[in-house]
């Protein structure tokens, strides 16, 4: 009984030495490379190396153009706000929406994103098939399948992906108490 009392009361000191440990670690790593400040608001450098693409060569020049289009975007966001621009009911309205269309963006990417991107030779051929006039190049000749198969992957995939929205905005809005009000639609 002794012993479980003395390791009950380790407990919290291993907990506080672990704390402690990782906290230390922290404060060892090295703070973040900034390659550019405006007041308050730094450039990262890790920032920076999102804007280029895996396995692209970017030259010093192209840096600098990028360290350059980031000052003069901050310069401007910071006398936009000196200016009070922020708090035009106009403004107001296009941050809103345009912060709306980000989630729905971020939120059609997240229903999307389980999609698996296969479609089998069969799918396709239906596909073309069954859209047939869409090739259509003159009243007797079609595109051959080969030259647009590519194509069709494309819209086959993007057509799942419209029918696996939809489902899901209809299961979805049943959560959501929804009301339409058709009489003031004769006014418009």
């Amino acid at each position: 009984m002794n012993f479980i009392l003395k390791k009950a009361n380790l407990a919290p000191l291993l907990i506080l030495c672990a704390t402690q440990f990782s906290c230390e670690l922290e404060f060892w790593k090295e703070p973040p490379v900034v390659v550019a400040e405006v007041e308050n608001s730094k450039l990262r450098f890790d920032e920076l190396k999102e804007i280029k693409n895996k396995g692209d060569s970017v030259s010093k020049e192209e840096w600098v153009s990028h360290i350059d289009a980031w000052i003069n975007s901050e310069v401007m966001y910071r006398e936009a706000l000196k200016r009070g621009l922020h708090k035009d009911s106009t403004v107001q309205n296009l941050i809103k929406n345009a912060e709306k269309k980000i989630l729905i963006d971020k939120l059609k990417l997240a229903i999307n994103d389980s999609e698996v991107d296969v479609v089998s030779d069969k799918e396709l051929q239906e596909f073309y098939e069954d859209n047939k006039e869409l090739y259509r190049v003159d009243s007797v000749s079609y595109v051959p399948f080969s030259e647009v198969m590519q194509q069709i992957r494309g819209a086959v995939l993007s057509k799942r992906r419209i029918d696996k929205e939809k489902k899901w905005l209809t299961e979805v809005k049943n959560n959501y108490s929804i009301e339409v009000y058709p009489q003031y639609l004769d006014s418009l």
